[in-house]
């Protein structure tokens, strides 16, 4: 079996617990949980949420991946996404190295529109075909910003070389190289900046913010959020739809943070304002600024924030009501069955859990395959179940390698 029992995130926090000689009352005391999360989370029983996970990654001062046990290096073999690694690090380590003379750049709007191609895959988390092409798109576009004066062109390359970076950001970060993830997002901030385009920063911090979220610092995620604000007001034209979007998903990750945080108001406060920019809108918007927003956006995070604060019962009667019209990103849809699959499992509704990771594995395979919430609620049913039903042992060999 994929999942033996001392392979799982609250395994791991036993370990690391044991070498900081704590006990798990004191682990409790120093991460701000409960002794019995603590205890039913080590013992494989119930699923570690992300905000247990980033408070305790800071108690014992390791990092988040560390006890997500990522990246998942067998999985990746198979997938043959290991190899696709270092290029990708040579290719941000040359970032400020001038043009390459062993690339001949093509026009801008011809690498541009590879760009949106490479966008629209990581949209869709199609890993192995981005892995594949971001590297060179990265040296081609260096190469041709190299070469272009100040001026409209060389804003249109700066724009194209700041969304490869984040491109580059979501492929390292969903696969647990969060190093390299920090690094590109950074190349991000500094195109978007050379690209003069206030919105595309906010986008850049909006990421950052996810990345604070991830470790558990919710108060600074929430003001580099604010500072995200800041940046739309500075835009020509902040009431547009694209300036409303990206507004209105900043409030959305800040809800996130809050209900991580535990702070229910906060929540409500920012709900209302995502809530409220979508209605100024008045329809969902897909891929602006590689974003989806709009109704279904702000219904599925009122999902999300009532798992985190464990409003479960809460979080369940909303999602009855919520359906993705067609064409909505793989990766939100992939994310949400996740999250609702997280909610049945804490319920204790295992076959429910199971179908919501059926659903997640169907809309975004390569994004369940690697994510550790998948991983670790597909630990809980395998650990809770007496016999394994076929289709739980099938899903849980497919995640685990």
């Amino acid at each position: 079996m994929s999942h033996p029992a001392d392979d799982h995130t609250g395994a791991r926090i036993a370990f690391h617990r044991k070498l900081r000689h704590l006990t798990q009352a004191g682990l409790a005391q120093r991460a701000f949980v409960s002794r019995g999360t603590i205890a039913k989370v080590e013992a494989g029983l119930t699923p570690a949420t992300p905000g247990v996970v980033a408070a305790v990654a800071r108690a014992l001062e390791v990092g988040v991946e560390v006890l997500n046990g990522q990246p998942y290096l067998e999985e990746m073999r198979q997938d043959r996404l290991d190899r696709m690694i270092a290029p990708l690090s040579n290719a941000l380590d040359v970032y400020d190295l001038g043009p390459d003379p062993n690339v001949t750049p093509r026009p801008v709007a011809l690498i541009e529109a590879d760009v949106d191609r490479l966008c629209a895959a990581a949209c869709a988390t199609e890993y192995r075909g981005t892995g594949e092409r971001l590297p060179g798109l990265l040296a081609e576009l260096t190469t041709a910003l190299s070469a272009l004066p100040a001026g409209a062109a060389r804003r249109r390359a700066a724009t194209s070389l700041s969304w490869c970076y984040w491109v580059a950001y979501e492929f390292a970060y969903r696969l647990g190289y969060h190093h390299l993830a920090l690094i590109a997002l950074e190349r991000m901030g500094w195109m978007a900046e050379q690209a003069q385009d206030p919105l595309l920063l906010a986008v850049r911090l909006g990421r950052r913010s996810s990345v604070l979220l991830r470790r558990g610092d919710n108060q600074l995620a929430l003001r580099v959020l604010d500072r995200g604000h800041w940046l739309i007001e500075q835009h020509d034209e902040p009431g547009s739809v694209p300036a409303i979007a990206v507004s209105g998903t900043l409030h959305l990750l800040a809800a996130i943070s809050a209900a991580q945080a535990g702070d229910e108001e906060t929540v409500r406060e920012r709900l209302q304002a995502a809530r409220g920019a979508a209605d100024r809108i008045g329809r969902d918007v897909p891929q602006v600024y590689w974003a989806s927003f709009g109704r279904t956006n702000v219904a599925h995070f009122e999902v999300a924030t009532a798992v985190e604060l464990g409003n479960l019962g809460e979080a369940t009667k909303t999602a009855r009501g919520l359906h993705f019209p067609p064409g909505h990103p793989r990766m939100r849809v992939g994310r949400y069955h996740m999250e609702l699959a997280r909610a049945y499992a804490r319920m204790g509704k295992n076959t429910l859990a199971e179908k919501e990771l059926q659903k997640a594995r169907e809309a975004a395979p390569q994004q369940a395959r690697y994510h550790p919430l998948m991983r670790e609620t597909t630990g809980i049913l395998v650990r809770r179940a007496r016999s394994v039903p076929g289709s739980l042992a099938s899903l849980a060999a497919w995640v685990g390698g």
